[in-house]
């Protein structure tokens, strides 16, 4: 939850002090400028999206009552564009960026940061020194683990130090919400499908506000206490959907005004309390409600939007567009492959499926858990999806939003043949071209360096080592996760990478 006010007295807060001692800089009038339309870019070097950031975090999530502080210690810097500033007050000390690919909040000790960095200006955020954690469910950057109270909390990054790590970039870009429906946010604030919306614009149609909530104040302003309104929508959802809530401080300067009592549409940025889905507004304009109110459930199931028309091609063609840096497909694309990964031993995250065609294979990352088996043969629609890598990984629909479920379908079977290698040839075609990534090999006249399916097991023929890695820790391990490996002496594998070449079984039933 992003609303709620927190004073800490520490040594950061005691330098934030001295800074601003000796600075009027952060002494304001109460009338601004309007800010530049263009404005100069630093042109920084950005080596990290927040995807992969987020993802790295939540790697190392292995349950919510035990919450990581993790220090950045790698020289990383992302380039996003605030879509989520103070002006209204509704967002305290919490700036909110997207860098397309995710988006995340930031903690910042001042206030009226809006005049420097508004909605629609472009970020670089130095990420060296700042701190991730986790508050409720929700990802956050911020200064320091301050553990002066009983509680361990996320400090703000300090006011003195805001400019060395946020710098400003070019203004007045566009920003655009993402439409969802109820479905697409899950039954659970957790859920894989609610964690790839966090922090970032979304906006719901045919809503309005529960009987109990339409025409009352959206917050508490004489006791400056925040206030949960909740949400229905016309479409009809199973019951473990639930509903959302539009949360708002007291602090706001709307806090006062009376929520509609009508319907239509609302915009907001997207966060969760444990398995609360929350929506903070920008400012009241953010609601669109027009039009008379309906009754719950009145417009059926809702639609869902067919793929874009998309010419065949080949999985070659499409990973050839990948040159280094996160991109999106270009051109209208379906691709056609076998599915090389079983999702019934759960050694891959849920949502992902691996892919080979005659040219070559790719991970696919759809939005919701599939239901595809191995051996089938299935098109995907790769329209203006995304193109990066996750720790090495090539991965189209990699970065949120993932691929709709619904621009999957099954066409039939189909067998892929591993190709026989040895581990030297694996070695040298990962340094080189890496055109076996995402495809099934098999080494023969192997050895193992343990007797279990461990995350640091090693296959080792003549040639050389190659690791197999089995998914054993946290939550989402594999089925045979410490399992005896069977007695054999060769391997059948997916290529994978993860922050280096490493293989990864389907099931025990590879070896043999």
């Amino acid at each position: 939850m992003i609303l709620i006010k927190k004073f800490k007295f520490n040594a950061w807060l005691i330098l934030a002090a001295l800074t601003i001692a000796f600075s009027f800089n952060s002494c304001r009038d109460d009338q601004f400028d309007e800010p530049p339309v263009t404005g100069a870019d630093p042109g920084l070097t950005v080596n990290m999206t927040l995807d992969s950031l987020k993802n790295i975090y939540r790697s190392q999530l292995t349950s919510y009552s035990a919450i990581p502080y993790i220090k950045i210690d790698n020289d990383w810097t992302i380039k996003a564009t605030v879509i989520g500033d103070d002006k209204s007050g509704n967002l305290y000390k919490t700036m909110v960026v997207d860098d397309g690919t995710a988006g995340i909040a930031i903690k910042l000790d001042i206030s009226n940061f809006y005049t420097d960095y508004p909605v629609g200006r472009e970020v670089y955020v130095k990420l060296k020194g700042l701190t991730l954690s986790y508050y409720g469910g929700l990802v956050q950057i911020g200064g320091f683990k301050d553990t002066v109270n009983a509680s361990p909390s996320l400090a703000s990054i300090p006011a003195g130090l805001v400019r060395n790590y946020i710098i400003g970039g070019t203004w007045g870009h566009t920003v655009t919400p993402f439409s969802v429906n109820f479905a697409d946010l899950g039954s659970d604030g957790k859920s894989a499908a609610a964690y790839k919306w966090q922090s970032r614009l979304i906006k719901i149609e045919k809503v309005q506000f529960q009987s109990a909530d339409a025409g009352q104040v959206w917050a508490n302003q004489p006791a400056l206490g925040s206030v949960n309104r909740f949400l229905e929508c016309c479409y009809s959802f199973p019951t473990s959907i639930g509903g959302i809530i539009v949360r708002t401080s007291g602090y706001s300067d709307f806090a006062n005004d009376l929520t509609p009592t009508t319907s239509g549409s609302i915009i907001g940025i997207y966060s969760v309390y444990n398995t609360d889905k929350q929506l903070t507004l920008r400012d009241p304009s953010d609601c669109l409600m027009d039009t008379a109110r309906f009754t719950s459930g009145a417009c059926g199931s809702a639609p869902v939007p067919p793929p874009p028309a998309a010419t065949m091609t080949s999985i070659a063609n499409i990973r050839s567009q990948y040159t280094g840096s996160a991109t999106t497909v270009s051109g209208s694309y379906k691709i056609t492959g076998v599915v090389i990964s079983n999702s019934l031993f759960q050694n891959l995250n849920s949502q992902n499926v691996v892919i080979q065609d005659a040219t070559g294979g790719i991970v696919v990352r759809f939005d919701a858990t599939h239901s595809f088996a191995l051996g089938d043969s299935i098109v995907v629609n790769v329209t203006g999806q995304s193109l990066s890598e996750y720790n090495g990984l090539l991965q189209v629909g990699g970065t949120s939003p993932s691929i709709p479920i619904a621009y999957g379908t099954k066409v039939g079977t189909g067998t892929i043949t591993p190709r026989v290698v040895t581990a030297a040839d694996l070695i040298a075609n990962m340094a080189g071209t890496q055109s076996w990534e995402s495809t099934l090999i098999k080494i023969n006249n192997v050895t193992f360096s343990t007797t279990t399916f461990t995350a640091t097991t090693n296959v080792v023929d003549a040639t050389g080592t190659v690791l197999l890695y089995t998914d054993c820790s946290g939550t989402f391990q594999a089925t045979f996760a410490n399992a005896a490996i069977p007695a054999g002496t060769s391997v059948t594998a997916i290529v994978s990478e993860f922050n280096g070449l490493q293989l990864n079984v389907r099931s025990p039933g590879d070896v043999n």
